[in-house]
């Protein structure tokens, strides 16, 4: 029976048609709480389910893959970190489906890469963020449309944005507003044309959607995006796989990168859910997401609606907190209170955080300074239904696949050893 460890005792079902619950986790605490080696890790040696993991450290990988492969597992590394030396790799242009009937690229798989590159941040004015997601579109639907297949990815899209502004660029597309006035790609630039008769707006533009690939345009990056080794998500809906994806937690540059993995990641799982029988996937896939409002994790779009819909698919999230705040910071108040109410199980590790240690005691119905005080291999269990239980933190070390948990220090190449073990 598949099981997860929240804490040293009874394991938690993955049953929801048993337990009437959704197998969504928060974990709240701060470092050095014990979130991976009291949640993160054990878990992942249940090798019980698909999972992708966020990892801030090139550590889970090289501690878990021999237990993992020796159950089954596919184990995929992916490094955002260093892109050059990615074991897989990661190209988010892959995912944009074809219409058969129509006979070009999905525009709305088009709209939410160019959403997830260059978001609309701003409230007030968004006219320069709205103007550079418009010209992404046009240049994303060229490449995909236009290029040879070989090119259909994001450097061929940085590479043509170099070209905007110059009479190249512009003779590329008044080409395709000829011969193909209806494709999405003419559609997206007749609407910027407006904005050329006005050089400086034009070049403003241009430059508000380089400082956002800038990030991208560089060897290693382009590396990722053409290599032969590519994530297939849909594949973790079939067989038993662990997807390592590896960013950093102090150079936020690929975090844009990173959130969009989570978005294809999803929706993808999601639509692959769909078509299999009882809309559920053959292998449940869990997304473990370490430091979730901190990093790229944090900027997932609908991430509040996705998780309401993921239970009848046999998707879940491990939302994985320093605090409440990082939450509200990332998403507001209302979308994080949603994304809390989303997860059936709560385990709090403690922290001195005062807001967090408030919402904390309300549930448990507990002083603050109770809270604040609890000893240190302690934590709060909250489960829907369920009254609130001060629990005791699970050790790794009590782990029965423990044994096979390889040491950091150890250097391991993931897919090497797959190929090896093939």
């Amino acid at each position: 029976m598949s099981e997860r460890i929240l804490y040293k005792g009874p394991c938690i079902s993955n049953d929801t048609w048993a337990t009437g619950l959704n197998n969504n986790d928060c974990i709240i605490g701060p470092s050095g709480t014990g979130k991976t080696r009291g949640y993160v890790l054990p878990n992942i040696l249940q090798c019980s389910e698909s999972v992708i993991v966020t990892s801030v450290k090139d550590s889970l990988c090289k501690k878990t893959g021999r237990a993992l492969r020796k159950n089954g597992y596919q184990v995929i590394e992916i490094n955002f970190q260093d892109c050059a030396a990615s074991s897989y790799g990661y190209n988010p242009l892959m995912y944009v489906r074809r219409d058969q009937k129509r006979g070009c690229c999905h525009e709305q798989d088009i709209l939410q890469i160019a959403a997830a590159l260059s978001p609309v941040k701003t409230k007030n004015d968004p006219f320069w963020e709205q103007a550079a997601q418009m010209a992404l579109s046009a240049m994303i639907s060229y490449v995909l449309e236009y290029l040879p297949r070989q090119e259909h990815h994001l450097g061929s899209v940085i590479r043509l944005l170099r070209e905007m502004g110059s009479g190249s660029f512009d003779r590329l597309f008044e080409e395709v507003c000829t011969f193909a006035p209806d494709s999405f790609a003419a559609a997206q630039y007749q609407m910027l044309r407006n904005i050329q008769k006005s050089p400086r707006t034009y070049a403003s533009i241009q430059a508000f959607l380089a400082e956002k690939l800038s990030p991208f345009a560089f060897h290693g990056a382009e590396k990722l995006f053409t290599n032969s080794s590519q994530i297939y998500f849909q594949s973790l809906g079939d067989r038993k796989t662990a997807v390592f994806l590896t960013i950093s937690d102090t150079d936020r540059s690929m975090d844009a990168l990173a959130t969009l993995f989570y978005t294809q990641a999803l929706q993808n799982l999601c639509r692959h859910a769909d078509q299999c029988p009882g809309g559920r996937l053959r292998v449940p896939v869990r997304l473990i997401l370490d430091d979730f409002a901190a990093g790229a994790a944090g900027c997932i779009a609908d991430f509040d609606q996705i998780s309401s819909v993921i239970r009848s698919r046999e998707i879940s999230v491990s939302i994985i907190l320093q605090s409440l705040a990082q939450l509200e910071a990332a998403y507001g108040h209302d979308k994080a209170v949603t994304i809390l109410s989303n997860c059936d199980h709560l385990l709090y590790l403690g922290g001195q955080e005062l807001a967090t240690a408030r919402y904390i005691s309300v549930k448990a119905n507990k002083s603050v300074h109770t809270i604040l005080n609890m000893p240190l291999n302690h934590a709060w269990l909250f489960t829907r239904g369920g009254a609130p239980k001060e629990v005791e933190k699970y050790r790794l070390e009590d782990h029965p696949l423990y044994h096979l948990a390889q040491p950091s220090k150890q250097k391991t190449v993931c897919r090497e050893q797959d190929e090896h073990e093939a």
